[in-house]
């Protein structure tokens, strides 16, 4: 805590006093205030409102006419300008996006009366920031025939798909799929070994999704791909709610061509799940409320492979947030929100479905989740504006045996004998409930910012901030609840296993073939792996035409384990985050943009914790010497001194290490992008995107880094080359991604828009092409006066597979 603060105390000293900033869930107004005769005015007074807002924000414009309001929650704002002798001028319908920013530029006239601008409602253009980036509100995504989850609204952006490894996952930018920072109300709600998102919301509740692919700012870190920043819904002054009905059943959706070959019938059973929320004003303009709940239950009938038993797997979720906002002295406002998600699995196969053979392998896994998130924010004086956070994330996946009589054990097929498959599980639950594993994160963050203008040198919106983030994961990833996993196949009569009176297949003892596996997990065992950030960002708005981005982000990480392991030694990066917007035709309205960068990979402790007990469970393998038989009720089987034949052994711990300087893989980034509006209804943009990863890291098996003898537990394993995980050469190896970004939006009417993504991706070095396209064409118009919406999307790629440099 005392480092923490040291390096919040740093980014004070940066920024050269305090500040006014945007928070990474909340957005900017800026703009440049101009008289008729384009000659720039200082001392006007800007006023932002909004329904999503507590009250109203007001800038002064500075000696070059430009003003920031920053802080602001994503909403339609109202935006006023005041000055003596020159007309009031009014924009209507200004739209921010999650963590963006909204340009509204105004020339006042000189004269008494009031004039009013009114600007359309719409997602305001890319072209204003040098971020890529798609935004996505909540009236977009009910207009639209999609996924209601985060990765699901997420795919409506070009350069990311969901067709990854695991479910949930995505990709952005070429990427690996566990690279990416998921980000609900501030907070990193990472899976910390998948990568995925928890499902720590309600669907409904979702305000907005803004995700970041490209030229993405020093306040962002701990990722190789980008960005998904999420917030849900704040209440308001006035008291909103809905209610959600969803259905679903596997007898909807037709049979694939291979399932129909083989007579599998999807099976009529429907499931659903009901949403609510409901929000609004404990005192109006103070203090806010915002509440949502879901409720699921799922019953998956399934089959057992061999034996042909049949089960139903029934899954109950749920979910619930508690949000409150509040304003507790002028712009001050302080916001409280937990979340929990738990989900509970009846009979659920403790291993995988396709593997199990019998009921008794059945278990109940329990899933508790939960969030907690408290953010202040707030404007210090007429420059000066602060944020700090503080979140709290849980997650535990308890699930298989409890049971710990060696009868208890679990069995898997060896495939030695004719007519049974290898690797089937039958006789006993997997894992054990008695270790669970427990992946929670804590994060601290603040910020400041400072508004330094000069009339040679121009506008410095300067931000500088910190972040501690620890990862933890605990747990020694038990395979039983015994410590030991038996290989025997199983009786075979006319082609099918025999079963017991309990229905479980009946395990024959052969000796010399016959094995048990003794499993030796260090329970709850636990590594944290903390990364300290500090950054600086400096917007520069360095002339009419010309505005500068310049960034650097520091990241210090240093991983423990159990037994005062070193995972990760105090590893240290330095990431520049620079980019350039140039106003070409002199009128806003054609710009050319550029970015480099570099981002630094986040550190999984499944990755980062090979040289420790963390789940990673070291083993000892013993040979039956018999007598022969079968049964479970065959005592001989389970007495452990007729295993008396060490087979093989594994100690990962004991030759296994990490080198003092590992690190995560680096990315680098260059981007070129020129945009054109098209008279306040749309605009087109193109943006080429180029990024190469380097700095892989690789387990290094050579006899130059010594020898181990392992001998543990009674089990010589013999001398072992020591394994070293570093990171492998630039040279050696490296990944590249190139793609062209299309993005266009073209308001036909008020109530009717079309827009187009599209991205072509290639690599330069190649072994592979993949050519893909897929759409989402649909038409959503909205009722006269209505929100306005998405009516068209499509995406087309065109892939090619990257191969490593040897």
């Amino acid at each position: 805590m005392k480092r923490l603060f040291g390096l919040v105390t740093c980014a004070l000293l940066v920024v050269a006093a305090t500040a006014l900033a945007q928070g990474v869930q909340t957005g900017t107004i800026t703009g440049i205030v101009q008289s008729s005769d384009g000659l720039s005015l200082p001392g006007v007074t800007v006023t932002a409102s909004s329904p999503s807002l507590q009250g109203q924000r007001t800038a002064v414009t500075d000696v070059n006419g430009v003003f920031f309001i920053k802080g602001l929650p994503a909403g339609t704002y109202s935006v006023r300008f005041e000055i003596p002798s020159f007309q009031t001028a009014t924009s209507d319908s200004v739209v921010l996006p999650l963590g963006g920013v909204a340009e509204v530029n105004q020339t006042l006239l000189v004269a008494g009366r009031t004039e009013t601008v009114n600007v359309v409602g719409e997602a305001p253009s890319p072209l204003v920031s040098v971020t890529s980036n798609r935004a996505v509100t909540k009236a977009e995504v009910d207009a639209l025939p999609i996924g209601l989850r985060p990765q699901d609204i997420a795919e409506l952006t070009p350069g990311l798909t969901n067709n990854t490894p695991n479910a949930s996952q995505v990709t952005i930018a070429g990427s690996t799929a566990y690279d990416n920072v998921f980000m609900l109300n501030g907070v990193d709600i990472n899976d910390n070994v998948f990568g995925t998102p928890n499902g720590l919301y309600t669907e409904d509740a979702i305000q907005e999704v803004n995700v970041l692919t490209g030229g993405i700012s020093a306040e962002w870190g701990r990722f190789a791909g980008g960005v998904i920043n999420i917030v849900t819904k704040s209440g308001g002054n006035s008291f909103s709610g809905s209610f959600r009905e969803n259905f679903s059943n596997p007898k909807w959706i037709d049979e694939t061509p291979r399932e129909r070959a083989n007579n599998v019938v999807h099976q009529d059973v429907l499931s659903k799940y009901h949403e609510g929320t409901l929000g609004g004003p404990i005192k109006i303009d103070r203090l806010w409320f915002f509440s949502a709940g879901r409720y699921q239950r799922d019953p998956t009938p399934n089959t057992f492979v061999q034996t042909g038993g049949s089960y139903t797997r029934v899954d109950t979720t749920k979910r619930g947030e508690l949000k409150l906002t509040g304003t507790v002295a002028p712009n001050q406002t302080l916001s409280g929100d937990f979340t929990t998600n738990s989900v509970t699995q009846k009979d659920r196969p403790s291993l995988n479905s396709t593997l199990s053979l019998d009921p008794s392998v059945l278990v109940t896994g329990k899933f508790p989740n939960t969030l907690f998130v408290t953010t202040y924010n707030g404007v210090l004086s007429q420059k000066f504006f602060a944020t700090l956070q503080y979140s709290q994330k849980k997650q535990q996946l308890q699930s298989g045996g409890s049971k710990t009589e060696i009868t208890a054990s679990p069995f898997r097929t060896r495939g030695v004998v004719a007519g049974v498959p290898p690797s089937l599980h039958y006789a006993a639950p997997f894992f054990s409930a008695l270790d669970p594993e427990d992946r929670n994160n804590k994060q601290f963050t603040g910020s400041v910012s400072y508004t330094l203008s000069r009339k040679r040198t121009g506008t410095h919106d300067l931000k500088g901030g910190g972040e501690f983030y620890r990862a933890t994961n605990r747990g020694g990833n038990s395979q039983s609840a015994t410590d030991y996993v038996f290989q025997s196949d199983y009786l075979v009569v006319n082609g099918k296993p025999a079963v017991d009176a309990d229905g479980v297949p009946v395990p024959v003892f052969i000796p010399g073939t016959s094995r048990v596996q003794n499993w030796i997990p260090t329970k709850g065992a636990t590594i944290n792996i903390d990364t300290t950030s500090l950054y600086v960002q400096d917007h520069w708005v360095a002339a009419p035409r010309l505005s500068v981005e310049l960034g650097a982000r520091f990241e210090n990480v240093h991983g423990k384990a159990t037994g005062d392991l070193l995972t990760v030694d105090n590893t240290r990066k330095l990431m520049p985050r620079l980019g350039a917007t140039y106003d070409l035709m002199g009128d806003g309205r054609t710009t050319l943009q550029a970015t480099y960068g570099h981002y630094s990979g986040k550190y999984s402790e499944n990755q980062y914790g090979h040289n420790t007990d963390v789940a990673n469970p070291s083993r000892v393998t013993y040979g039956y010497t018999g007598p022969a038989g079968q049964g479970r009720d065959f005592a001989p089987g389970f007495d452990l001194r007729n295993y008396a034949t060490i087979i093989s052994a594994a100690f990962p711990t004991a030759n296994i290490f990490v080198a003092p300087d590992v690190h995560s893989p680096t990315t680098r980034e260059f981007t070129l992008g020129l945009g054109r509006e098209f008279g306040g209804k749309g605009y087109a943009k193109a943006t080429y995107q180029f990024r190469k990863w380097y700095g892989f890291l690789e387990d290094f098996i050579q006899l130059s880094n010594g020898i181990v003898n392992v001998n543990r537990n009674g089990a010589n394993v013999g001398d072992l080359t020591k394994v070293i995980y570093g990171n492998a050469a630039a040279d050696d190896i490296d990944r590249r991604y190139q793609a062209m970004i299309l993005q266009t939006n073209y308001r036909v009417r008020s109530n009717i828009r079309l827009n187009e993504r599209r991205i072509s991706r290639a690599s330069p070095r190649s072994s592979a092409t993949i050519r893909r396209f897929s759409g989402r064409p649909s038409i959503a118009i909205c009722p006269k006066g209505g929100l306005p919406t998405i009516s068209a999307t499509s995406c087309a790629s065109m892939a090619r597979t990257a191969s490593a440099a040897a």
